[in-house]
């Protein structure tokens, strides 16, 4: 796969340029924190993320941020640089946390789920005990039933639904290890 039209390369890599008239766009005017420490726009970070989605996995990135009208003085150039890994780590710290938590859960799940298991399981043994009858068989169709549906769940959760969480890991993981360079045009 190639790079898309829209991104240009420059030493091998796929470049995300973004556009700005002054540095205070790149962040969220909410946050009172100085800008190195300061969250970045969220429209700046989705474009970065989609942007990022869209250029093969393989493609390493860079990203360049140009500012036509910064007003003196300046932001530095490496001060929006830090403010941009800093808000990429900090993504990256969070959504490795939002994994651990999930797969904790979903062990938590897995234990509930095998002790519902093993209770229904020996309850239908214990009806299959009883006297035989339609009454009988339905009840103990209905306890293995139930005891597996339990399984269902924490199965999923342990299965499935961390892969999402694992891309979007890989992907702000993409974004963070790209280098990232500021020009200003005046």
């Amino acid at each position: 796969m190639t790079t898309p039209a829209r991104y240009r390369e420059e030493d091998g890599r796929s470049v995300i340029d973004i556009r700005v008239s002054h540095s205070r766009q790149l962040f969220d005017f909410r946050d009172p924190a100085p800008f190195r420490e300061r969250d970045l726009d969220d429209d700046a970070v989705e474009y970065l993320l989609a942007a990022a989605e869209e250029i093969p996995r393989k493609q390493p990135l860079a990203i360049v941020v140009t500012i036509s009208d910064e007003p003196e003085p300046r932001l530095a150039a490496d001060a929006i640089t830090a403010a941009i890994r800093t808000h990429f780590r900090y993504e990256l710290e969070q959504i490795q946390r939002r994994i651990r938590e999930h797969m904790r859960r979903g062990q938590i799940s897995l234990i509930v789920g095998l002790i519902v298991l093993v209770v229904f399981l020996t309850l239908a043994e214990f009806i299959a005990s009883t006297p035989s009858g339609p009454f009988r068989e339905i009840l103990r169709e209905g306890f293995v039933i139930t005891g597996w549906v339990a399984m269902w769940r924490p199965l999923e959760i342990l299965l499935y639904d961390w892969w999402p969480m694992v891309d979007e890991r890989r992907l702000i993981a993409r974004v963070l290890e790209a280098p990232v360079s500021i020009h200003y045009t005046q």
